[in-house]
């Protein structure tokens, strides 16, 4: 998927993403497909589930910078992690720039070892373009609170999963997390059954 491909698509219903300026990137170990798609369309600010991505800001906490300007605690092998994000949880989102830019999270409770998110930054944007999607159509035929309250089909949640899938057939490795995020998904799913 294009940068402008998501633009679009990621426009058509809001409006919340943020480009960086090349200059922002410069010295970052991206590559250069990386640091087109972020110039170009950027990423969401905030978005299901959770999650919450850099801006085009010299703050720390708030734009892309390696890791260890964020975190300036961490031994010199986190200098291959660009910080470009936030799991609702704490733990970073980054791009691990020796590893051809995968996208990686860092548990920071386990001393920020690195788990599996996303083969790169079209894959992420295809993720979360799935994972909207899947919002949208659990709200639009099941109600307003469904999303809140975990209501959705199998039928639902298959078609999530495959489009996760067809977004980066990695994402769905086991303790990836899209793995994590989906099994949750059918965890609470079931508790809100027991519940009623």
């Amino acid at each position: 998927m294009t940068p402008e491909e998501f633009k679009q698509k990621w426009i058509s219903l809001e409006n919340n993403l943020n480009p960086i300026s090349s200059e922002k990137l410069d010295g970052l170990g991206l590559s250069a497909k990386t640091i087109h798609f972020l110039v170009r369309s950027g990423l969401p600010d905030s978005v299901a589930p959770f999650l919450s991505f850099s801006n085009d800001s010299e703050d720390l906490s708030n734009g892309i910078q390696k890791l260890n300007k964020v975190y300036d605690i961490l031994d010199p092998e986190f200098e291959k992690y660009v910080f470009i994000g936030s799991c609702g949880d704490g733990d970073p989102i980054v791009v691990n720039t020796q590893m051809d830019d995968q996208i990686e999270f860092l548990d920071h409770e386990n001393y920020f070892s690195s788990g599996f998110f996303n083969s790169d930054i079209s894959g992420l944007a295809k993720s979360l373009l799935a994972y909207r999607n899947f919002i949208d159509m659990i709200l639009e035929e099941n109600g307003q609170d469904a999303y809140l309250d975990s209501v959705f089909t199998d039928e639902q949640f298959e078609k999530l999963k495959n489009e996760i899938l067809l977004a980066d057939t990695r994402a769905m490795e086991n303790d990836s997390f899209w793995f994590t995020q989906l099994k949750m998904d059918l965890d609470l799913r079931e508790i809100a059954k027991k519940e009623k």
